[in-house]
């Protein structure tokens, strides 16, 4: 288990620290044993690809040196992150409160599915490359 249960909350107060250093809101943070889903209100001063990098980074280091990650490898190159507007913010909170559910017997791609059809999204398999 790379993400153990009884450590996902001070990764994810770990991970709203730095969100709050980068000025951007945390609205809702919530996973599984090998990834983490974040709502996130961004910083316009920041790009995404500057938000993910410096949080995949500096989280990393400290999975890294906290026994209670000891499987923990570092986190996969890419990242999927998508837009909402305002009124599918109750829908997205609720999806990622309950991770644990939707994670049950199915896989990144069906998760990724599942979450574009919610949010009105298209999903295009290539987009996964």
């Amino acid at each position: 288990m790379t993400i153990p249960k009884a450590a996902r909350e001070d990764l994810y107060r770990f991970i709203w620290k730095q969100l709050r250093e980068m000025q951007c809101q945390l609205i809702r943070i919530g996973g599984i044993s090998n990834h983490v889903h974040m709502f996130i209100d961004l910083n316009p001063s920041l790009s995404l690809a500057q938000l993910m990098k410096t949080t995949k980074g500096v989280s990393s280091r400290w999975m890294q040196t906290d026994p209670r990650f000891n499987m923990f490898r570092g986190w996969a190159d890419g990242y999927y992150a998508c837009s909402v507007s305002p009124n599918q913010k109750r829908g997205l909170i609720e999806y990622i409160k309950s991770q644990e559910v939707h994670h049950y017997g199915a896989t990144i791609a069906e998760e990724l599915q599942e979450m574009c059809a919610n949010s009105d999204l298209e999903y295009d398999e290539r987009d996964m490359v």
